[in-house]
């Protein structure tokens, strides 16, 4: 009942993400449900009131979004890190985005069109969301195809962005045709791409491991080296925080910083020091190329990082709003070799590369 080119486009999409899983991340294959039958898309399709576009349907068949077990809720839904899509986090912001059920399709969009009285024939259905207390839900428009994700204002007036670049959904409904494609099965084919070239991978912090949506590779992110010290750096559009009305503050970005030090040690004018610490940062924020905030400071949230040669990265986040929809940041850090309570020379500047601020083509 289904076009055949489609149905082997769908399980190539599956299987180059669940390969990858099975490699990487298998706590998240465990995760993946059974295909859903016929009768549970139509169901529903009827209480809905929708007709889900082909290739959704398809990717259904196949796999039923996230189920998660007791197991994987030890502390309960809320920050669960097993996440198809994965996300960020800074400061008190965490977001960690997994693909709903059927039966959770059904529920959080009735919850929501009950929360923002939309009509009952809306079109839009919730497909993925956060499980931490951060509200970003993903909503497919079963009528067109597009993929949106809500923004800052979305509670108060339902304020959405596109997910996926409109030229490239084509016919959803067209059983006839072998070319459909909506935003749900390009959003997966991209996210699979990047995971398996690396442009994202898993990030863990203590024995909690999760996908992250920070870029690791050029030119999304940049890295420089500096007297054997390593910084890395990239940073992420994030929609929910995001207000299309405020022209000051329209666009959100978090940026991560990864800094490490090298294992031949800290190398300045010839001379060789087994440790660094951080003292000051510079940061130039730029809206197109026009500089918005040039900050000169203590620290880096709240801390000054002691590096030693050949220990794992030193990782904080932090975010910036922004005008306009590309920007960059670039900027340095200040080094004292030794440490603050002692040091063993003089100061040093550390180069952090040009990374840019892009609202990207998907959104996830």
């Amino acid at each position: 009942m289904y076009p055949w080119p489609l149905v082997k486009r769908v399980k190539s999409c599956w299987d180059r993400l669940t390969s990858w899983l099975t490699a990487n991340f298998p706590e998240v294959k465990a995760t993946l449900g059974k295909g859903a039958s016929e009768g549970e898309i139509q169901k529903l399709e009827r209480i809905l009131k929708v007709k889900l576009p082909l290739p959704t349907r398809l990717l259904y068949r196949f796999h039923d979004g996230q189920h998660f077990s007791d197991k994987n809720l030890s502390g309960g839904m809320a920050g669960c890190p097993l996440g198809l899509i994965g996300g960020y986090c800074f400061y008190n912001h965490s977001v960690n985005v997994y693909l709903l059920s059927l039966h959770e399709v059904i529920s959080k969009t009735q919850e929501i069109v009950r929360h923002l009285n939309l009509p009952d024939t809306s079109e839009y259905i919730v497909v993925a969301a956060s499980s931490s207390y951060v509200g970003k839900f993903f909503f497919l428009n079963c009528s067109d195809g597009q993929l949106y994700v809500g923004t800052q204002n979305f509670p108060t007036d339902a304020e959405m962005m596109p997910c996926v670049p409109q030229a490239l959904i084509s016919p959803v409904h067209d059983f006839n045709s072998d070319q459909q494609q909506d935003a749900m099965l390009l959003w997966l084919e991209e996210h699979g791409r990047r995971l398996h070239n690396g442009m994202i991978k898993i990030l863990g912090k203590g024995n909690i491991k999760s996908i992250s949506q920070f870029p690791e590779e050029s030119p999304l992110c940049s890295t420089a080296v500096t007297s054997g010290v390593k910084v890395r750096a990239s940073a992420v559009f994030v929609p929910e925080a995001a207000d299309l009305e405020d022209i000051s503050t329209k666009y959100v970005f978090a940026y991560s910083i990864r800094m490490s030090l090298l294992p031949e040690g800290c190398i300045i004018n010839g001379m060789h020091f087994s440790s660094c610490q951080l003292h000051l940062r510079h940061w130039v924020i730029s809206a197109n190329d026009t500089a918005v905030s040039n900050v000169n400071a203590e620290a880096v949230i709240g801390k000054f990082p002691l590096l030693f040669p050949g220990e794992k990265e030193f990782v904080y986040e932090s975010c910036t709003p922004l005008p306009t929809s590309t920007g960059s940041v670039e900027g340095s850090f200040t080094f004292v070799p030794g440490r603050l309570a002692d040091p063993k020379g003089i100061p040093f500047e550390v180069e952090v590369g040009r990374f840019p601020l892009q609202l990207p083509d998907y959104i996830f």
